[in-house]
Order: C-alpha cells, then sequence, then structure tokens
C-alpha cells in the first residue's frame, strides 16, 4: 500500500474541465485548495469544453446524458464525440462542475483509468462512476456522495485576515471602518427591476452611514453595466472591485476581512459562500421576483440553518441590526476541515 507521504511527494496532475463558467470554476478551485491544503502537490490544466457543433448542442446534450448512464467503450467514444476540447496533457483527475461536463468527466476518468470528481444535481450518469460526487443536499447513499457544509470556494478565514492586514497596513487606514456590498444580478430565478437597484444602493448607502463605515462594492459579470457605472461615478470607494471596469473578476480576499458588516445579493451561491469562508456571518439580500428551482433553495435553507446567514429584503437593508457576536469563523474552519477529510479519505489518498 502507497504511503499518504509518498503521494505527498508525488504530483497529482489535475485536468480541470471548464466551460469558462465562473462559479463552476471557483468550485473547481476550490476543490484543487482543499487537496493544496491538505498537503498534496498539485499541477493543474485548464481544458476549456464545448459542444463539437453547437447548432446541435442541445440535441448532444441529451445524447451525451444518456450514453453516460452506462459507460463502456461505445458509449464513451460516442460521448466524446459530442464534445470539443481543448489539447491536454496526461492527467491523474479530473474535476469540473457543472451538469454539461458531467459526460465528459466520466468519460475521459474511464478512458484514462483516472479517479475523477464532479459538482452538479444528478441527471441520467450514476454516483458510483465518480470517484466524489459532491453536493448541497444527499443524492445517493453511496460513500461518493459528499456533501460539504460550504460551496467548494478558494477563500478561508486565514487567506483573508492575511491578505486584510496587510492591505491596511499598506494603505494606512487603521482606523477606518467598512461595510461591504456584493451585488450579482439576474440569475437562477432571481429578478430585480431597476427601481430595486436604486432602493438597494440607496438602503446600503443609510445603513453606512447609520453605522459610521465607508461603502465598498464587489460587482460581478451579471451585474448591470449601468449600476456599476452609477456606483463609480456617486460614491468615493476606491478600494472597491469592478468587474466591468477592470474587465475581470479581481481579487477581493482583503475586502472580507476589512469590512465589518458583509451582505451579498442572493443569486449567487459562489458569492455567499465565498463570503461566509471569510469567518464572517452574512447578510444575503433578495428582491420582490423570486422563482428559484429548489436545488438552489436547498443552498440558501441550509445556510441559514446553519446560522451562516440572515436573509432580508434588499428594501430594510438600513435597519439591519449588527449588535450581536456574528463571528462564525471556528465553525467555518471546522467545515473546511472536515470536508478536506472525508475529500482525502473518499479519494484513497491518506
Amino acid at each position: 500500500m502507497i504511503s499518504r507521504r509518498s503521494l505527498m511527494d508525488k504530483t497529482i496532475r489535475i485536468c480541470h474541465l471548464s466551460e469558462g463558467i465562473a462559479g463552476h470554476n471557483g468550485q473547481v478551485l476550490g476543490v484543487i485548495k482543499t487537496l493544496k491544503d491538505a498537503g498534496f502537490t498539485i499541477s493543474v490544466q485548464e481544458v476549456s469544453v464545448n459542444w463539437s457543433i453547437r447548432s446541435l448542442r442541445s440535441i448532444l446534450r441529451i445524447i451525451a446524458r444518456k450514453f453516460s448512464r452506462f459507460p463502456n467503450s461505445f458509449s464513451i467514444r460516442l460521448i466524446q464525440a459530442c464534445y470539443k476540447l481543448g489539447e491536454y496533457d496526461e492527467f491523474d483527475m479530473v474535476i469540473s462542475s457543472g451538469s454539461n461536463l458531467a459526460p465528459i468527466n466520466l468519460a475521459l476518468a474511464k478512458r484514462h483509468h483516472a479517479k475523477n470528481i464532479h459538482m452538479s444535481s444528478i441527471r441520467d450518469w450514476r454516483v458510483e462512476d465518480f470517484s466524489a460526487y459532491i453536493t448541497t443536499t444527499q443524492v445517493s447513499f453511496l460513500p461518493n456522495n459528499l456533501r460539504p457544509k460550504i460551496v467548494p470556494n478558494q477563500f478561508d478565514p486565514a487567506s483573508c485576515e492575511e491578505l486584510g492586514k496587510k492591505f491596511i497596513q499598506e494603505k494606512n487606514i487603521q482606523d477606518t471602518k467598512f461595510s461591504l456590498l456584493v451585488i450579482g444580478g439576474d440569475g437562477i430565478g432571481y429578478e430585480y427591476r431597476d427601481n430595486e437597484w436604486e432602493i438597494m444602493i440607496e438602503q446600503f448607502i443609510n445603513f453606512c452611514k447609520n453605522a459610521n463605515t465607508q461603502p465598498l462594492f464587489i460587482t460581478s459579470r451579471r451585474t448591470p453595466q449601468h449600476l456599476e457605472s452609477k456606483l463609480i461615478s456617486n460614491y468615493d470607494s476606491p478600494y472597491s472591485v469592478y468587474f466591468h471596469a477592470e474587465q475581470r473578476r479581481g481579487s477581493f480576499h482583503h475586502l472580507l476581512y476589512m469590512a465589518k458588516h458583509i451582505f451579498v445579493t442572493e443569486d449567487s451561491s459562489t458569492m455567499i459562500s465565498e463570503a461566509i469562508s471569510s469567518g464572517k456571518s452574512v447578510i444575503t439580500i433578495f428582491p420582490k421576483t423570486i422563482r428559484t428551482p429548489r436545488k438552489y433553495s436547498d443552498i440558501i435553507d441550509k445556510y441559514q440553518r446553519l446560522n451562516f446567514i440572515e436573509r432580508r429584503s434588499l428594501r430594510v437593508i438600513q435597519t439591519t441590526d449588527f449588535t450581536r457576536d456574528r463571528g462564525i469563523s471556528n465553525k467555518v474552519q471546522k467545515a473546511h476541515m472536515d470536508f478536506q477529510k472525508s475529500l482525502v479519505k473518499r479519494l484513497e489518498l491518506d
């Protein structure tokens, strides 16, 4: 039997399958971070994935899903024919997120005799065809089905604190207090009217005035550009991170530490999970119109049940009470460690 020390001395070559969706990539990178934090040496190649014929993607999606039910030499070749992959080298493990990638994940793992990890709702494929199948709620009684308390992401209390303290020292802002608003946009059944964006910003600014804090903003790909432009024009917030202005998803570990109070729009489990992983309880804010699927509401319900979040309508942000201790750092660290142990055990790396 190979010892854990021997495994740690060996580089685990990971093939990260990507459709280019930021939320899905963030979850994969969170799993990779979990393995790195466990002490393993990791090398990663990101492989772009598209449908082989884009105009037929709906048909190809059905074919790939149906043939993933019973993977064999014929079905694996057929599944691979449905996709167009970027170049890749040899690998020991395949990791992906999002239901479109599950069939190609298991096909590549079977063909190359590699371990594989996937994150998405279950469809036609079987959990037993994955070394680890990560979900929010239980989809199988098999040990392959791992259910971390926090959706995998690249954040943790220690790194946020380290980068936050460094940033505060560099900018000489030790005496300034901040409140943070992380803004998403329409998606997963959440719909924001234009006047609701205005109400939300007004409510947040009023909260900042009442709490004697300076506003910080983080925007995302789905944030309306006109809203981001208004934030830049109307508010003196030089430390904010703006997606459209920077044409990329900027780094913001430090902002999560700097912020005394954190608000996150409820339309992104990735953004909420990242904020929670800073070790601070989060206020999630929601619009009037919500038609979210059950799989997503399950995530929100779980976070609320664990006291990681408190939900509020965007119309009543300014009345939020932060007087009680909302630190959840120890609970977050334990959740991360529990997931790390279960993942390492499931992959037979211990």
